[in-house]
């Protein structure tokens, strides 16, 4: 592992800090980050690294980045040009690890990003205990770099920009000293407690507002209709439309829909998620899907079938690499099925990606969600 090459970094880094001022960013820094140290950031938009990277900017940084974004080929190139590393993500991954401590055994920065996914909702997600192992042992300050209003400007649901305000925050979260001292379970305890934020409720109290775009893709994350309950809206621009009832939900300045917050909105097809799961003992969701994974230091398509979820377990019954398979994940050991809103879920296992794309937009957020309740009850049978 090498540190980022120092004149590389100071000219892109000064370019990247001032592309994040015009974007919106403004930050406010209560202490000076210097390494050997570790830098926590929470996750709501595809933009985050820039504005983690403006946040520490003169001082140079690695990023501990999920795998899967090695194997595109514009994305991998960045990151390797920035000497970012890869991170299996939800499983262990000693060599990632390994890679941490080399790094700051040379007085390096490393920057992680726990909660492993960008929120769709902008709302700080379930971290993984692993987090609290790891700083533990690094024995080295951790800062805290915390974006609000990023979700906002670039939500993950949509690749156009809201033009407007977001805030980041530089403080220390726990000194060498601290990790000394505290167990895990406080140190953890810490670190979920600094990165949690709820875009929604930030906003509804201070109101900031962001230029309105087309929210092209916001029923992926959106799709149950608060007025009749049918589960297919559109968008059309601004608003989200059930073309069952005829309900229209703006998108307005502060990021409400109809004038109740996303979050809200999310939550409540959860709550109807759970019931159907709870009262329905046979209850399964299943689609056909196309199969893509690592292939020639690609990720491609490599096959396709159907996939279905059940409290039994996951099943993929159809092809990869030409080949008919029978696959069967576990969910007490699956917390979340990452998704590229509106288009897949994925599940790793065995440091493979299995990334299952589907065709209607509505059913990755539904799985997702479906994914979420089945772990937790499978967890509390095993109890």
């Amino acid at each position: 592992m090498k540190r980022p090459n120092w004149l590389l970094f100071i000219t892109v880094g000064f370019l990247v800090k001032i592309y994040a001022f015009l974007k919106g960013q403004r930050i406010k820094r209560t202490v000076r980050i210097k390494g050997p140290s570790i830098v926590l950031s929470n996750h709501t938009s595809f933009y985050d690294f820039i504005y983690t990277s403006a946040a520490i900017y003169p001082y140079r940084v690695n990023y501990m980045a999920a795998s899967k974004m090695f194997y595109d080929p514009v994305m991998g190139f960045f990151l390797r040009l920035v000497r970012a590393f890869p991170k299996a993500l939800f499983q262990s991954d000693p060599v990632a690890t390994l890679n941490t401590f080399r790094l700051l055994k040379k007085k390096g920065i490393v920057s992680i990003f726990p909660e492993g996914q960008i929120s769709p909702i902008g709302v700080t997600q379930e971290i993984n205990f692993s987090i609290a192992k790891l700083l533990k042992k690094a024995k080295v300050d951790v800062y805290l770099v915390k974006h609000k209003g990023a979700y906002l400007v670039n939500p993950p649901w949509n690749k156009k920009t809201f033009h407007g305000r977001v805030e980041t925050t530089v403080d220390l979260l726990l000194s060498k000293s601290d990790l000394a001292s505290l167990s895990e379970s406080l140190i953890y305890e810490k670190v979920v407690d600094g990165l949690a934020f709820n875009t929604s409720e930030y906003n509804e109290s201070k109101k900031h507002k962001y230029h309105k775009n087309t929210i092209e893709n916001l029923e992926s994350v959106i799709y149950l209709c608060p007025n009749c309950g049918y589960e297919q809206l559109k968008s059309n621009p601004h608003h989200l439309v059930c073309e069952s009832c005829g309900n229209e939900m703006e998108y307005d300045s502060i990021g409400q829909l109809g004038n109740v917050r996303i979050d809200l909105l999310y939550r409540a097809q959860e709550k109807k998620m759970e019931d159907i799961i709870l009262n329905s003992p046979e209850f399964q969701l299943k689609s056909n899907v196309i199969l893509e994974s690592y292939n020639n230091n690609l990720l491609e398509v490599v096959g396709k079938g159907e996939l279905t979820l059940s409290k039994a377990g996951y099943v993929y019954e159809g092809t990869m690499h030409e080949e008919a398979v029978h696959l069967e994940f576990d969910p007490s050991i699956i917390p979340t099925l990452p998704s590229d809103l509106g288009r897949n879920i994925q599940i790793y296992q065995g440091y493979i990606i299995y990334q299952f794309v589907f065709e209607d937009v509505n059913l990755p957020t539904k799985f997702v969600i479906a994914g979420e309740i089945i772990h937790k009850l499978s967890i509390s049978d095993k109890l």
